[in-house]
């Protein structure tokens, strides 16, 4: 098996930087005294982390390429986590800001079951963006959300998805909400498929039954944050219940905003959320509500659609307080692989639903022709 290749940003001098790099080298794989090392051949020729390249971005901050032994990730993402940041998320000034994996390595995983092409084909959307919306507010009536859904599919929307927080307590109660909010879509969508994803946040024990109840009912699939309930679990889950599945950014701030540390936002959204089987991943967009920047969000969506082995490319959704009037500069970012998702701008216009979604629709129709056009 060929070897993962990791590059780290590091905060240290350009004579710290080799001590530093080898640091990080035994620290990731074998952590133990270098004299241990020495005493086991075998550790340092097949298990200590390899430094390839060491050169420096700019006074005071170093970049070091690392080579793994693809045998040390398996097939599981806690591994991977473990390998590649592991006990340097703890070291000040650590970042992983890129990674290169054989096909070998990546073929141990699935990825989504959909991706980009899978969802164009199940809607019939082929040459735009995908208009879509989060289900909200948790503490409205159930009735009001399953006319939330009827106005938003009669406007044209393409996609629905429940909001991270509309969370039911119960399993009767989630099946109660999502049989008839599926109904409803299901009700108006006539010659078209609107897909439904699911909020998937319960007890560890309860994620199993509740997507199956979901996709018993009609649903596509699920909304998953893969950093709440596991980024590994969520591998497991989209494994076992094949759907359109999406990845949501809450608790991820804390991989990606360590200060100078942490893991960079692409990596995060891109590579491991298409590795644990996302078919996109929903990230906070510039001129939100969050402080990211265009040329991150950019970042996010290159790393969505970059060759990943046999894995299919996945959906660049900017979020985080969006509305219509951003859609010229989203469609300038991300193209026609997106989906423009507009949430609580959209189910609170004093026009209604299904009017504010039939604007947005002809807003991102007019603004992609001219793109195209361009």
């Amino acid at each position: 098996m060929k070897r993962i290749e990791a590059t780290y940003q590091v905060i240290c001098t350009t004579e710290e930087r080799p001590a530093l790099a080898r640091a990080i080298a035994v620290e990731l794989t074998v952590e133990v005294p270098e004299r241990l090392i020495r005493r086991y051949r075998t550790i340092e020729t097949d298990l200590v982390a390899r430094v390839e390249d060491q050169q420096q971005m700019s006074p005071g901050i170093q970049q070091l390429t690392l080579s793994f032994a693809g045998e040390l990730a398996g097939s599981d993402l806690s591994r991977w986590l473990n390998l590649l940041l592991g006990n340097c998320s703890m070291m000040p000034g650590v970042r992983l800001i890129g990674l290169k994996l054989p096909d070998d390595v990546v073929s141990q995983f699935p990825g989504p079951s959909h991706g980009i092409a899978g969802v164009r084909e199940l809607t019939g959307v082929v040459d735009r963006p995908l208009v879509a919306t989060a289900l909200k507010p948790r503490g409205a009536p159930v009735a009001d959300l399953v006319e939330v859904c009827r106005q938003f599919v009669a406007g044209g929307g393409d996609l629905l998805k429940d909001d991270h927080n509309l969370i039911d307590d119960d399993l009767s109660s989630f099946r109660n909400r999502v049989e008839r909010c599926t109904a409803a879509i299901r009700e108006t969508q006539g010659d078209r498929h609107v897909p439904y994803l699911v909020n998937l946040m319960a007890p560890a024990e309860q994620l199993d039954q509740r997507l199956e109840v979901a996709l018993q009912a009609g649903a596509d699939g699920a909304l998953m944050a893969p950093w709440v309930i596991g980024l590994d679990r969520v591998r497991e889950l989209t494994s076992r219940w094949p759907g359109i599945h999406l990845g949501h950014p809450s608790m991820s701030g804390v991989v990606t905003s360590q200060g100078d540390g942490g893991i960079s936002l692409s990596i995060v959204h891109g590579t491991l959320a298409r590795l644990a089987g996302l078919d996109g991943s929903v990230f906070v967009n510039a001129g939100g509500r969050f402080t990211t920047t265009r040329e991150q969000g950019r970042q996010i969506a290159a790393e969505l659609r970059a060759p990943l082995g046999q894995i299919a490319p996945g959906w660049a959704i900017p979020a985080g307080g969006m509305s219509a009037t951003r859609i010229p500069e989203m469609v300038e970012d991300f193209g026609s692989d997106t989906m423009i998702l507009i949430g609580g701008s959209l189910l609170a216009d004093q026009r209604g639903v299904e009017a504010s979604t039939a604007e947005i629709l002809e807003r991102i129709r007019d603004e992609f022709a001219r793109a195209k056009e361009s």
